[in-house]
C-alpha cells in the first residue's frame, strides 16, 4: 500500500498531507497532472505527474474519493502535517532497504534536489513546490556543485598541482 504513495511523493514534491488526503477529483491522468488544492501556504498549485507517477496510480484498484488508503482500504485520517499516519510502514521500509535517519518529508527535499539539479531553474522548482522565497526554496534543493567542476577546471592557473611563480 505503501509503494504508491512512495512514489507520488518522490516525483512530486508532496507534502505527505497533500498526498495522504489527496482526492481522486484532484487528479488528471489523461493531462498528466495534479492539482494540490489545500495547501500549507494556502495557495493551490498544480503539478506534471512524471510517467512513474501515472503508472502506479494506474495500478491502483479505485478509482473514487481518497487516492491514498490504509491497507485496510479506509481512507487516511487527519493526524498530523508530519506523515504520522504512515510512520510505522514508511520506518519499516526504510530499515528493510537499509535507509537511516528518513521521513515522509525528506522526499520532498529529494524531489526539490532532483529537479534543481536536471533543470538549474529555482523559479519553476519554487512555482511547482509552493514556496515564496528563493530562500526557502534553497532549504529544499540542496545543491550539489559536482556539476561546476569543469568551470573551475578550467581557470588559467596552472595543472594539476603545478607551483605557480608568486604573484609580483
Amino acid at each position: 500500500h505503501l509503494k504508491p504513495l512512495v512514489i507520488f511523493l518522490f516525483y512530486t514534491g508532496a507534502r505527505a498531507s497533500e498526498a495522504l488526503y489527496l482526492d481522486w477529483r484532484q487528479l488528471d491522468l489523461n493531462r498528466a497532472e495534479v492539482q494540490f488544492l489545500d495547501t500549507k501556504n494556502g495557495e493551490p498549485r498544480g503539478v506534471p505527474l512524471h510517467p512513474r507517477v501515472i503508472a502506479a496510480l494506474t495500478g491502483l484498484k479505485h478509482r473514487e474519493g481518497a487516492v491514498f488508503r490504509r491497507p485496510d482500504g479506509r481512507p487516511y485520517a487527519p493526524k498530523d502535517e508530519g506523515g504520522g499516519q504512515i510512520k510505522t510502514a514508511f520506518n519499516g521500509a526504510c530499515r528493510r532497504a537499509g535507509i537511516t535517519d528518513f521521513s515522509p518529508h525528506d522526499c520532498r527535499h529529494t524531489w526539490a534536489t532532483w529537479h534543481y539539479a536536471a533543470n538549474r531553474d529555482l523559479p519553476s522548482l519554487m512555482k511547482l513546490g509552493g514556496w515564496k522565497s528563493e530562500r526557502m526554496v534553497l532549504r529544499y534543493a540542496h545543491v550539489n556543485v559536482a556539476h561546476l567542476a569543469q568551470s573551475i577546471a578550467v581557470l588559467p592557473w596552472g595543472n594539476q598541482g603545478e607551483q605557480l611563480a608568486p604573484v609580483k
